[in-house]
């Protein structure tokens, strides 16, 4: 069986392409224009190949990527009918103030009437009253349900869209990390036939040297499970390929790179690279040189309002996002969780009118 390494190396094609070369270049006197034509044992060329064909893959990927969750939320907001919906509910609304206006209006005439007894007026406001408090009524457990609806659908359309995303951001993260061993596969194969051509042409002598490489080859990759916690025992950072993907998770609050789909090697490198930043000071932190990430700030809310529900307090969202940038709001990430925050528990009437019509609350 092949034994293939956490490189994707195929070490028996590759112990069998370096001999073949090792026969080339010992048969060779002294250099001549062939030698360059030995790499061909390396398969350069198919190499290549999966570099362009992956490389192409992530740019489909990306593009694909880009504005994507608000662009299928919109798409599931009006493929649910979230917006007929919240149309009723306003519909429904206004005819529960315009039924208690007329009520009002009613009781206030018949109590003005100067021909009506007491018992009169006293009787006639009762029966306006149960008539109108009846009809009001009707049109609020009919609001109270079409609001239950929209709610709860609106719940499933935000929950399906984010893990659609997540799935789109996982397959472009490993794409890259792809890239990144075929870059890196790539790269060693030149280095190893650089040293074996400048070699002297001694048979005995390129025989051992090049069993030393290969085994010591071969040796690093059965070790490279061990690579990470070899660099962070020497104080280097684990993987600086995965820095950029390990803070986005870390900024989203996600320090368990399992809940998003990683698997394997690729989570384990992730976790350890998110516990490296983590661990630096804030002048040595890697995030502290970052870009600001920059998002919508209706965006945001939606995000901040999800939070709530995985039960995260307002400080410690305010940690998680003290790095987010706004494209269209000058406001800072504490102001908004702060007014989320208020929104989500303001008491009363006047609190359950304000979350009703927001997403997620």
């Amino acid at each position: 069986m092949a034994d293939n390494s956490a490189t994707n190396i195929d070490w028996n094609e590759f112990r069998s392409q370096m001999e073949q070369l090792g026969r080339n270049i010992s048969g060779q006197s002294k250099p001549s224009s062939n030698t360059a034509g030995s790499s061909g044992g390396y398969n350069f060329s198919a190499l290549q190949n999966q570099i362009n064909k992956v490389e192409k893959k992530l740019d489909k990927a990306q593009g694909k990527l880009k504005n994507y969750y608000t662009d299928r939320y919109d798409e599931e907001y009006e493929k649910r009918g979230l917006g007929d919906i919240k149309a009723k509910i306003t519909d429904i609304d206004s005819k529960i103030s315009g039924e208690k206006g007329t009520r009002d209006e009613s009781i206030s005439k018949t109590r003005q009437n100067p021909y009506y007894s007491a018992a009169t007026i006293t009787g006639e406001s009762s029966e306006i009253e149960r008539l109108a408090n009846s009809k009001i009524n009707n049109y609020v457990d009919e609001r109270n349900s079409l609001a239950g609806s929209y709610n709860s659908t609106l719940d499933e359309v935000t929950k399906k869209v984010a893990s659609e995303t997540a799935e789109k951001e996982r397959e472009v993260d490993e794409l890259k990390y792809s890239l990144a061993n075929l870059t890196k596969q790539m790269s060693d194969y030149q280095d190893l036939i650089k040293s074996e051509l400048a070699r002297q042409d001694d048979e005995q002598r390129w025989e051992m040297e090049f069993m030393l490489k290969l085994q010591d080859a071969n040796q690093r990759s059965k070790n490279s499970g061990s690579n990470t916690a070899s660099r962070i025992d020497q104080g280097l950072e684990p993987d600086p390929t995965l820095r950029a993907t390990a803070q986005r998770l870390i900024n989203q609050g996600i320090f368990d790179p399992t809940r998003l789909g990683y698997t394997g090697e690729l989570a384990v490198q992730l976790e350890s690279e998110m516990d490296y930043i983590k661990k630096q000071s804030p002048q040595t932190d890697s995030s502290s040189n970052a870009q600001k990430e920059v998002t919508a700030e209706s965006t945001f809310r939606r995000e901040i309002r999800n939070a709530w529900k995985e039960g995260y307090s307002p400080e410690q969202l305010k940690q998680t996002y003290g790095n987010i940038g706004f494209s269209d709001s000058k406001k800072s990430p504490t102001e908004i969780i702060d007014d989320e925050w208020r929104i989500k528990t303001a008491p009363g009437v006047g609190g359950f009118l304000g979350r009703l019509f927001r997403i997620g609350v």
